[in-house]
């Protein structure tokens, strides 16, 4: 056995039970959303994300049980990189001004990780069908988003930097739909949709719309 692979042999080996494992999830997640960008749903097998991963054909299975188990946990693992990105910049601001900033976070986010945000498409394109076992999880994902943007409103509201007669939920609704929306038509067709311009347009929109006059 060459060197290097010797000392990774061994440093793996010295892992414990729960760091083993927590590797051999990311290994297996990360081989998912290669194979989904690859293969699409319908063609991505169990035993060849656990291949893929370097691990049997059968710890996939294992692990998650069904192929909906491992995606559920894709879609969860990309969503939670986005909130912690998510949070650090948005901070503790409210308002038009969290708003603004989460539309500049999102943006450099799908920028950096384009085949994540890829991945979340397709799953959550797949998620919209009544038989999908992991439909929950996107519905689960897309409350908290409207949830957060709403106690925004709420607070920017009881701050006196947004109308009192705006509607949290509707806002919120609005601006989750175009972020999706985007988000959506840049990676099918990205020479055709000046995302930037778009966030700077969105943001403008937010802070004449939203003000008190």
């Amino acid at each position: 056995m060459p060197a290097e692979a010797e000392r990774a042999s061994s440093a793996t080996t010295s892992l414990t039970q729960a760091e083993r494992t927590a590797l051999s999830d990311r290994a297996m997640i990360e081989a998912a959303k290669e194979l989904l960008l690859e293969r699409g749903i319908e063609k991505t097998t169990l035993a060849a994300i656990g291949e893929r991963a370097g691990y049997s054909r059968g710890l996939a299975s294992y692990r998650y049980g069904t192929k909906a188990g491992l995606f559920d946990a894709v879609c969860r693992s990309i969503a939670r990189s986005w909130l912690d990105v998510l949070n650090e910049r948005v901070g503790v601001q409210t308002g038009t001004e969290a708003m603004c900033t989460a539309l500049d976070s999102f943006f450099e986010f799908v920028s950096r990780h384009p085949q994540d945000a890829q991945v979340l498409q397709i799953l959550y394109g797949a998620a919209a069908s009544p038989e999908a076992e992991y439909r929950q999880t996107s519905a689960d994902i897309h409350q908290r988003q409207l949830d957060d943007v709403a106690a925004w409103v709420r607070a920017g509201i009881d701050e006196g930097s947004i109308r009192p007669d705006v509607d949290p939920r509707s806002v919120a609704t609005h601006y989750i739909a175009y972020i999706s929306g985007m988000t959506y038509l840049w990676l099918i067709s990205p020479e055709s949709v000046d995302f930037q311009k778009a966030n700077d347009d969105m943001k403008r929109h937010l802070r004449v719309s939203l003000r008190i006059q």
